[in-house]
């Protein structure tokens, strides 16, 4: 994968603020980033409606982990982000360009590196590219932590093996990109891709489909041992748009 690492953050923006923050998010802060921050090729900002927001399940972040998911690609290191990050912050912060800073609340976020990509089977795409298609009409974020338990490795071995192949042949995603953390190997961050024309609509199926996996052999019997769900939602494309919250 091109792609070394990533830095995926949640946001939350006050109300009355998104317009104003995403608007300098897209004319001034990304194209900073993009232009002089080394590595990093691809920056995607993604937002969960209301619509969506109503069909998250409960999370174990503040703000049920807030409206937006900002991720830059990098060809770097995750020290390597880190770094190139700080020092533009520093720079901007002195310019006097990173004021709407104030009206956005960090629920999360981790410098991250790309462990395995899938697509579904028959895609012309290859995983990789599947990830930054323009077709691609929305993403599935999934946060979680592997427990210290006996069922930890065979949970991880079946996940890979198993689970993501069969929610790739739901038909409802084109992708799935696995992501770990350097800094907490008991992390693990799922990205799926969809091209489904109703985004919330694909959300709601997928719900219903895993649902009934339940009490199945679809189903890992031990999954609450073996880890624990800290944030999903379901986010469609942000960039230049900015009419669903105020």
């Amino acid at each position: 994968m091109k792609a070394r690492s990533a830095s995926l953050t949640l946001y939350h923006f006050e109300a009355g603020h998104h317009r104003e923050v995403c608007l300098w998010h897209d004319q001034d802060h990304k194209p900073e980033v993009i232009g002089t921050v080394p590595y990093i090729f691809i920056s995607q900002r993604w937002v969960a409606t209301p619509e969506l927001l109503a069909e998250q399940p409960a999370s174990r972040l503040e703000h049920h982990g807030g409206e937006y998911v900002n991720l830059y690609w990098s060809s770097g290191t995750p020290a390597e982000l880190e770094s190139n990050f700080s020092v533009l912050g520093q720079r901007l912060t002195l310019l006097g360009r990173m004021q709407p800073m104030q009206f956005i609340h960090r629920t999360w976020g981790q410098r991250l590196v790309p462990v395995a990509a899938h697509a579904r089977r028959g895609l012309q795409l290859s995983a990789e590219a599947a990830t930054f298609a323009p077709q691609t009409s929305a993403l599935m974020l999934v946060v979680m932590k592997l427990l210290d338990s006996d069922a930890r490795d065979g949970y991880a071995r079946w996940h890979e093996s198993v689970h993501l192949p069969m929610i790739l042949d739901t038909g409802l995603f084109t992708a799935a990109v696995k992501l770990a953390s350097p800094s907490d190997p008991d992390l693990m961050v799922l990205l799926y891709y969809t091209d489904h024309p109703d985004p919330c609509a694909a959300y709601r199926e997928f719900h219903t489909v895993s649902r009934s996996w339940r009490h199945t052999d679809k189903h890992f019997a031990e999954i609450d041992r073996a880890r624990e769900m800290i944030h999903s939602g379901m986010y469609i494309p942000s960039i230049g748009h900015y009419d669903y919250y105020p």
